[in-house]
């Protein structure tokens, strides 16, 4: 027998598209590739793709169809593969390389649709097995009933297959929707009437109030109607409450089981043909500091450290109200992502999912390889002033009495111009500002954030105060030098003297300025007041260059940190203070440790070992005492350790938030939070991009044209899926969507609408996701789409014997095809009533939808029911905007009118 296994050459390429496929952000289980022949091929297709399955006279039927069309060359197959984890896949045996690398793309881009679109969700990962275990299980009955006993109900239960809810899935179980009778019949049984209370009890008897009680139940039952609400899942209701025996119910179950795992195939036929975040504050490393997720993906930088290398960004996306997990380090780094994001792992080269992440995993541990911003952050700042009445005069070019003049109401010659001023006067930001504002003391403003200005917001940050209420700011330090230094820096930077004062042990150094004080607040973001545990580093540090970092942590460090036996410890109130600080630390390959104390809460920030020397050499206390501490723990250690850059995962939360993506070049990974991040149609963009050689061009255009063809009697799934993909990854690549865009009534304008928005990869990987072929349709199939690729409406024309075109109509085309879709085609059908003219017989309700019930489906239908039921069955629709019903009772079909039937 011929081997399964994939020859070397082909397991060679199919590692290469494998690995092709992941970096392009495709996320699958194990995927398992094997070589059949043809007749091997038809066979597992025969059985849906699973080798192994009940017996049943259909599948041999479609075994021979499927035959018969390979040996007169009408049909081959590709490629088949299975939604199961892992997922299993069947290349045909006599196919070109060509067209074994196209499937295995395709594959792949499968494999990615089962595991994360949203509808494949609740389907069970272990199907290959449970369909087995089926097998074994209809095979009992055939041996114990009989074969041809067995053959029929399967026979009944198959015609039924697709009357099930579609939305079941995603929904829990209902209560029993039988009510609860009794006490109404408490509260209105019938009483004999009796004006003397003493004769209650023998005109009333008890025996006679429950004889009564028992007579209102029946009643309320005859009148109650069950199910409650039409019931869309016949299936899943003929399991609850039909008359089966032990080994019909199971057979049913397996079929209904079957169903529901086939259901989202159906779903998303469509969009399957054709074909991860973090939280937007988090801190990612980029040419233009760390900068915030929600930044890069506004565009603010476009280059990104990969881990090791600086990479491009060339697309970004936002996907709202997102499953998230929230991972936190023994070093006390934290990432929230969405569920699906991945991160990499120790060893370098394994991703992991967060929501597949476990307690005790160790991750990859990086900065951003000192990538750092080039130019220094522009600070300058427009001190503010208060416009006075004399100011807008003045900006006038009138006097003082013509604007009051004005304000009076009075007619004067430049009423246009002193209305324009006059409007900034009064305006709330100018009347809120308070008079005495004109009278602070102008002050010099940098114009960078060079290392001086890095310095002195390090020591603000650290020992510094900034007091409202006083209306001053300063430094109390017990070091001279450094209340020296700060005071040599607010002269240098803004030309203001300081008073400098030993008090109590401690130097305070203060300035009054109330302009500073805006300046630091309003612009930098700076804290005031008692505002410990509010405390960050200022944005314009986490983007500026080396030099003014390394200057900010020292002078921080001088203020808040100390050197010795354990290295370098810093102490903040603040927990986001500590992590960005961390994280800065990071960029330089210095490693440090986060934590929480016990006792008063307070954050410590533990730098040791090779860091501590790693410190002490890039960056240094500029206070010589901690210096010198530092330097002695260095020199007391003769050798350090080399470090290890990975973590454990100690805490997982889960949450639902906004989520931002950003997609890169080459290596589709990014450095954020500490950790190594991988960014998020996919045959065809991997055999043009990657796997295709020069030779195989012809070939593969021919085969892929050929996939991808259309008639007017057969709609192409792939065709319009891979189709549409492309229509929606270039109109987000191109900004074409949103008010502007929609609103836009000049063609030839929107014909060449090109933002260069750029969001197209990361809008089809949303689309994926939370959309199925119906929502997808309604969504993104345009007017402009069906043009371009001839999507009309057909009809038969029996006189030219030919599909001719029927419809040129946007609105009917969408709406045909959309109801082609509904339901799959079929006929919407719900249960109504169980309990039919309080016969027990069933009623089922056609939702019309302006296509007529086809009858002879229909009596098929009620036959199969009726042999589940066990009691006639009926079906009420619609004929000619006329009400019938039609009735199956064990022996013939019968069509009544809507009182007929009653």
């Amino acid at each position: 027998m011929q081997s399964t296994q994939l020859p070397p050459e082909l397991e060679e390429w199919r590692e290469k598209i494998c690995a092709w496929a992941k970096d392009y952000g495709l996320d699958f289980y194990e995927t398992i590739f094997e070589v059949l022949d043809w007749n091997q091929i038809n066979m597992v297709a025969s059985y849906g793709g699973f080798p192994n399955r009940y017996p049943h006279w259909r599948f041999g039927m479609e075994y021979e169809q499927l035959s018969k069309s390979y040996a007169y060359g009408l049909s081959k197959i590709y490629e088949l593969v299975i939604n199961n984890d892992p997922c299993y896949a069947y290349l045909l045996h006599s196919n070109k390389m060509v067209d074994q690398k196209m499937v295995m793309a395709h594959v792949f881009g499968h494999c990615d649709f089962f595991k994360n679109n949203t509808f494949f969700g609740p389907t069970p990962k272990n199907m290959m097995d449970q369909m087995a275990n089926h097998k074994i299980r209809v095979q009992r009955y055939v041996d114990q009933i009989g074969f041809d006993k067995v053959e029929s109900f399967v026979d009944n239960c198959l015609s039924i297959e697709n009357l099930i809810d579609y939305q079941r899935p995603f929904f829990k179980e209902k209560r029993s929707e039988k009510k609860e009778v009794v006490e109404e019949s408490e509260r209105h049984v019938h009483k004999l009437q009796n004006e003397k209370d003493y004769l209650e009890e023998f005109i009333n008897p008890e025996a006679f109030l429950d004889l009564q009680k028992e007579r209102k139940v029946e009643e309320n039952k005859k009148k109650e109607i069950f199910p409650t609400h039409p019931e869309r899942d016949i299936m899943g209701f003929l399991l609850k409450y039909a008359p089966l025996s032990r080994w019909e119910y199971d057979v049913l179950y397996i079929i209904c089981k079957e169903a529901y795992y086939f259901a989202p195939q159906a779903q998303t036929k469509v969009m399957n043909e054709g074909w991860a975040c973090v939280a937007p504050g988090t801190l990612v490393y980029t040419n233009m500091g760390l900068v915030s997720m929600e930044d890069v993906v506004s565009g603010k930088a476009k280059v990104v450290s990969d881990g090791k290398n600086q990479q491009n960004v060339y697309d970004h996306n936002i996907i709202k109200d997102h499953n998230t997990v929230k991972v936190t380090t023994h070093r006390g780094l934290e990432l929230c992502g969405s569920n699906n994001h991945r991160i990499l792992l120790k060893d370098g080269k394994t991703w992991k999912r967060l929501d597949e992440l476990t307690l005790g995993d160790e991750i990859t541990v990086s900065g951003g390889q000192e990538l750092w911003p080039e130019n220094y952050v522009n600070v300058s700042w427009q001190q503010q002033h208060r416009m006075s009445l004399n100011d807008a005069a003045e900006q006038a070019n009138v006097s003082i009495d013509t604007v009051l003049r004005y304000s009076l109401g009075r007619n004067i010659r430049n009423s246009a111009q002193v209305a324009q001023v006059l409007e900034v006067y009064d305006a709330p930001e100018n009347q809120n500002l308070p008079q005495s504002i004109n009278k602070r003391q102008e002050i010099k403003i940098p114009e960078f954030a060079d290392e001086m200005l890095g310095a002195f917001l390090g020591y603000m940050v650290g020992d510094g105060h900034i007091s409202r209420v006083k209306r001053n700011l300063g430094l109390t330090t017990a070091d001279k030098e450094q209340a020296e230094h700060f005071s040599l820096l607010s002269i240098r930077l803004f030309g203001l003297p300081t008073s400098i004062k030993w008090d109590d042990g401690r130097y305070r150094v203060l300035l009054h300025s109330e302009m500073l004080s805006d300046y630091l607040i309003n612009h930098l973001g700076l804290t005031f007041g008692k505002s410990a545990a509010l405390k960050e580093v200022p944005k314009v540090i986490l983007q500026s260059p080396e030099p003014v970092v390394r200057e900010f942590i020292s002078a921080y460090f001088d203020s808040d940190a100390c050197a010795g036996g354990q290295g370098v410890i810093l102490s903040s109130m603040s927990k986001k203070m500590v992590q960005q600080v961390q994280l800065l630390l990071l960029n330089y390959n210095i490693l440090s440790r986060a934590r929480q104390q016990t006792g008063d809460n307070c954050w410590h920030l533990h730098i040791a070992g090779k860091s501590a020397e790693k410190y002490l050499e890039k960056i240094g206390f500029h206070l010589k005492r901690k210096q010198d501490k530092l330097e002695k723990y260095i020199s007391d250690h003769k050798f350090f350790k080399e470090e290890d850059f990975s973590d454990e995962v100690v805490s997982l939360e889960e949450g639902v938030g906004d989520v931002y993506d950003i997609s890169v070049e080459e290596t589709h990974r990014y450095a954020a939070a500490g950790v190594v991040n991988h960014n998020s149609y996919w045959h065809s963009t991997i055999m043009t991009q990657k796997a295709m050689d020069a030779s195989e061009v012809i070939d593969f255009a021919d085969h892929h044209s050929g996939t991808m063809a259309m008639t007017p009697q057969r709609l192409n799934p792939y065709k319009i899926g891979i189709e549409l993909f492309r229509h929606i990854e270039e109109r987000w690549n191109k900004g074409q969507f949103g008010r502007d865009y929609d609103r836009c009534e000049d063609m030839v304008e929107k014909k060449n609408w090109d933002t260069k928005a750029g969001k197209g990869r990361d809008k089809i990987f949303e689309v994926r996701k939370i959309y199925n072929d119906v929502m997808f349709l309604d969504e993104f199939l345009t007017a402009d789409f069906c043009r371009q690729y001839k999507l009309f409406a057909y009809s038969y024309n029996p006189l030219s014997n030919r599909y001719e075109i029927s419809d040129r109509d946007f609105k009917i085309i969408k709406q045909k095809l959309l109801q082609s879709l509904t339901n799959f085609g079929s006929p919407i059908i719900s249960i109504v009533d169980a309990n039919f003219g309080n016969r027990g017989e069933l009623k089922l309700q056609h939702t019309h939808d302006g296509v007529d019930l086809d009858i002879d489906y229909a009596r098929e239908t009620l036959r199969a029911l009726f042999s589940i039921w066990k009691r006639p069955v009926l079906i009420e629709t619609k004929v000619n905007n006329n009400i019938k019903i039609h009735k199956f009772d064990g022996d013939e079909h019968k069509t009544l009118d809507s009182k007929e039937g009653v």
